[in-house]
This record gives C-alpha cells, structure tokens and sequence, in this order.
C-alpha cells in the first residue's frame, strides 16, 4: 500500500535519490532549506503536522569534519538533537523514523571494513554529534532505521562535498589534481543506497542499525582516478597524503563498511560506471 512520506533534506544528493527511487510507489513529500529551518524545532512539527506521514525520512545533517569543528553547538543540534526530536515525533504519531549515519563514527583502529557488530568510536566532533543523534534515536523510538553510509557519489545540486569539488575543478579545466592515497572508504552511489532504502520500506524489513555501501574499498585517489578515467578527462590525478591538507579536525583514514545484516550493494566500480554514464547523458 502507498504510503505517504516526509523526506527532508529532497534537493541534496542523498535526498535527490531518494525522491526518484521512492516516488514510484510512494507520495513523497519533499522538503529542503527553503521551506523550513532544520534548528527550529517547531518548524519541523509544523511541517509533520501539515503533512501527516506514515515514514519520516531525514537526510539533514551538518556534514564534514571541518564545519563541525567551526560551528559545534549548530553540529549538536542538527545531527544529535534534530534526530532525537524527529524520533520522539515519530514515537508519538507512531510513524517510522529514517535516519542516515555515517562512517565516521568509527576509528581507524581496525584496518578492515567496519560492520554493525563493530562498537563506535568517533576521532571528532562531526562523528560525535552523529553518532549521539544514533544513540538516541534508538532510546526514543522503536521503529526507526538507522542507514551508516559512507563517501557518497551522485548526481547533486551542489558542489559542496568531495566528489563534486574534485569534478568542479576538472570541468574548470584544471590539468592537474592531487587527491589523498591514504584515506580510504568504501565509495557508494547514492542511487543503490536509495534503491536499498526502497526495499527495506516496501519488505517491511526488521528495524535497526544497518550498514548500505558498495562492495569493497578504496582511497580517494583511487576513485577520483576511476572517474578521470571513465569520464575521458584529460588531466592527471597525482597522489597525495591527507596530512598535505589542513584540517580543523582529526580525520579518519581508514573507515570502509559493509553488512553482516544485508545484502551487499554490487562493487562500487561498476557503480561508479553506471554514475558517469548518467553524467555524459546530461552533458
């Protein structure tokens, strides 16, 4: 049966591909920064009363190690406490509750890919303040999914994250890029995670905590070479290491996932093929 579904956070990369993969079966309601403040809690209540849904879905957060560690108190409400209030909306109206994670909130420690029997132990504040809004969504509504997803690629809006700045730059006829080979990720299409999140909804599937990425692992280098490659781009990707980078903040160099609780998502290689091909039909 069709369901109706808030999705907030529809225009970003993420919530992009949920509206495309979900609308088929569903009503989606998407909601962005347009239409309401994510830290005004009583906008977001407005917005769930307004539009009566079976499913929440929160793709919001306050991203990257560096702004977080810049604006912590506005990290602390977007990703702990904007979390908790939608889980006790949804306890109260006894709705499901989406919420997306990350891999940040594991270290480096284990040099393996981390699954949901793995304890987290975030390095920064970013993987803190998600990992907190985890903790209590979990105490405060039992019919939630928690999706941990790590380095997204997909069509966006914006060019704000990693993989789009790294294009941006191509597109804007840079010759030559240098890209960290010592961090290392498990890259995913935003795409497959939707499609995956499409059939955990309509399977009814067990709530909990679970892992969405595909296969394998890379470095960033790695990836940005795969697209230059795929993409026909003439330019060099030469390596480099995350310490040649500033940061406000600790990063995690190795952190890819996969499930113990899941089926695994095809290799991120032939995801990323699929994600260039989309890219050359809009050009």
């Amino acid at each position: 049966m069709p369901k109706t579904i808030l999705l907030l956070g529809h225009t970003g990369k993420l919530g992009r591909a949920l509206c495309n993969s979900l609308s088929s079966d569903h009503l989606v309601i998407g909601k962005n920064s347009r239409d309401f403040d994510a830290a005004n809690f009583d906008q977001v209540t407005e917005l769930i009363d307004e539009c009566h849904p079976d499913i929440i879905i929160n793709t919001v957060a306050l991203m990257g190690i560096d702004q977080c560690e810049l604006e912590p108190e506005k990290a602390q409400r977007i990703n702990t406490l904007l979390p908790h209030y939608l889980a006790k909306r949804a306890f109260e109206r006894n709705v499901t509750l989406v919420h997306f994670s990350t891999d940040a909130v594991f270290n480096d420690e284990k040099q393996d890919c981390y699954t949901e029997n793995d304890s987290p132990s975030p390095l920064h504040l970013y993987g803190v303040t998600k990992y907190g809004g985890e903790c209590l969504v979990r105490s405060s509504c039992e019919r939630h999914y928690i999706f941990r997803v790590p380095l997204l690629f997909g069509k966006a809006e914006k060019q704000n994250q990693f993989v789009e700045k790294m294009l941006a730059l191509l597109d804007a006829g840079q010759k030559e890029i240098r890209v960290s080979n010592d961090l290392v990720s498990s890259p995913t299409y935003s795409c497959d995670v939707a499609e995956q999140v499409k059939q955990f909804l309509l399977n009814e599937a067990p709530f909990g905590t679970y892992h969405l990425a595909n296969e394998g692992k890379a470095s960033l280098h790695e990836l940005i070479a795969e697209l230059v490659v795929l993409l026909k781009i003439d330019a060099t990707v030469e390596k480099a290491s995350f310490l040649d980078f500033p940061s406000a903040g600790i990063k995690n160099t190795y952190t890819p996932l996969k499930s113990v609780k899941a089926n695994a998502l095809r290799p991120w290689r032939e995801a990323v093929q699929d994600y260039c091909c989309s890219l050359r039909r809009r050009d």
